[in-house]
Formats: C-alpha cells, sequence, structure tokens
C-alpha cells in the first residue's frame, strides 16, 4: 500500500471540516470570528464528526419541515397577514398566479400593484405601489 493512498482519507477528513467550518462562518455571521474549537463549543459538540452529525440531522429537519409546508400550502388559499383596511390578504399559491392578477388589475383597473412573498406562509401576497 502506497502512502498516498493511506493519506487519503486523512485529507479528505480535513478537506471536509474546513468546509464545514468556512460554511458555518460564511451563513453564520455571528460566529465568523469563533475558532473552530470555539465553534465546536458553541454547537455542544466534542469534534468535526459529531458537528457534521448535528448538521445533517440539521438538514433532515429542514427538508422535512419544508415538504410539510408544501403539503399544507395546497389547503390554503388565505393566511392571517392584514392590508391596510385590516381584512385577510389572499395568498396566491405560486409567484406566475400572483403576476397575472397584477397584470389584470393593471389593465381592467389601472391599478399598479407589487407583489412579495408571505412572511409567514409558502405564497404571494400584493400591495400597491
Amino acid at each position: 500500500m502506497s502512502l498516498k493512498k493511506t493519506l487519503k482519507p486523512i485529507k479528505k477528513r480535513i478537506k471536509n471540516s474546513n468546509t464545514a467550518f468556512a460554511t458555518i462562518k460564511r451563513v453564520y455571521r455571528h460566529l465568523s470570528m469563533y475558532t473552530d474549537k470555539e465553534i465546536l463549543k458553541y454547537y455542544h459538540v466534542d469534534n468535526i464528526e459529531e458537528l457534521e452529525e448535528h448538521i445533517e440531522s440539521i438538514k433532515k429537519t429542514l427538508l422535512y419541515d419544508n415538504q410539510s409546508k408544501r403539503d399544507k400550502l395546497e389547503d390554503i388559499d388565505s393566511c392571517f397577514c392584514l392590508d391596510g383596511k385590516k381584512e385577510f390578504k389572499y395568498l396566491y399559491k405560486s409567484r406566475k398566479d400572483a403576476q397575472k392578477q397584477i397584470e389584470y388589475t393593471y389593465r381592467s383597473k389601472k391599478i399598479r400593484l407589487k407583489l412579495y412573498p408571505c412572511p409567514y406562509h409558502l405564497g404571494w401576497h400584493l400591495s400597491r405601489y
């Protein structure tokens, strides 16, 4: 067995650990100045392997939550966001549907609208300029 082959797994582990720490520092700005040891302490783990397990667990949870929200989206056509008159806003399921409504409203009533993502549900709301 060559020395190159025996060092390959170690090199891969070092590369992965550097990537994990760099990603955490980039995504979570409040951790950007932490050392690698401080990041491990922040997440209450002892080594990079435990940190990677924690990251994978978070990814699975987020994927599950997103799928759950998508499943519920089929039943939602309004949400608890209120307009200027304190009435519930209509929730458009897709950006395309919201854009069609914007175009229709401008053609028929000459009212300019803009769209924005709902901060609480998966969908879009319209607002006047």
